[in-house]
């Protein structure tokens, strides 16, 4: 219990602290006329997220045999209809200060789905001489979690229609037992901190 409540006070902490230095950047140079938040906003990348799409092909590695002897795989239900997409901008608000900003469109299948997210973060550069320079960044990712859907399975005159865990359906378990196990989980890059050293020879 100790733990949870620290990791709840720590990812409190960041966020006040990112909130606080979005303020910041964000009013004072509202003050300076020369300032265009679009003229100082680049694409730093654009990639696709596959982290999640490896884990819905490993949820969908199985299936299972109906009542007539016909194999169902599950793998066509785990594939997705389009790729998760995420791209990444920095708007700079001095030299050596940033927001980091980014958006994903989310990726959906037949079984499971990926939530579209929006990244922000802040980038500091502290130089330690004319050659080198010390940079510390930190984003998190709000939503990007991917959500397994169920199944409707006929058990016949005993059990009828009713909604289940697709990949437990022909499991032993109670059908309403199997929903607890529907896959429910987080990004795994919703949390980044980066702290780098660079040195030109």
């Amino acid at each position: 219990m100790r733990a949870i409540v620290g990791r709840v006070r720590a990812s409190l902490l960041m966020r006040l602290i990112l909130i606080q230095f979005v303020l910041i950047s964000f009013i004072a140079p509202a003050s300076s006329h020369s300032f265009n938040f679009w003229n100082e906003t680049a694409v730093v990348s654009l990639k696709q997220r596959t982290a999640l799409t490896l884990v819905a092909q490993q949820l969908g590695g199985g299936g299972f045999s109906l009542a007539g002897g016909e194999y169902i795989s599950l793998s066509k239900w785990y594939q997705p209809k389009n790729p998760d997409f995420q791209i990444d901008f920095l708007t700079q608000l001095s030299p050596n200060a940033g927001i980091l900003w980014g958006l994903s469109t989310g990726e959906y299948a037949k079984k499971y789905s990926v939530d579209p997210s929006f990244k922000l973060g802040f980038i500091f550069q502290y130089p330690l001489s004319s050659s080198s320079r010390l940079s510390f960044s930190f984003t998190q990712l709000f939503a990007g979690g991917l959500k397994e859907k169920t199944c409707m399975a006929d058990y016949g005159d005993i059990g009828g229609v009713q909604t289940v865990n697709c990949r437990l359906a022909a499991s032993t378990l109670e059908p309403a037992t199997t929903l607890n196990y529907l896959a429910r989980i987080p990004a795994p890059d919703r949390n980044w901190l980066n702290l780098r050293f660079n040195m030109n020879f």
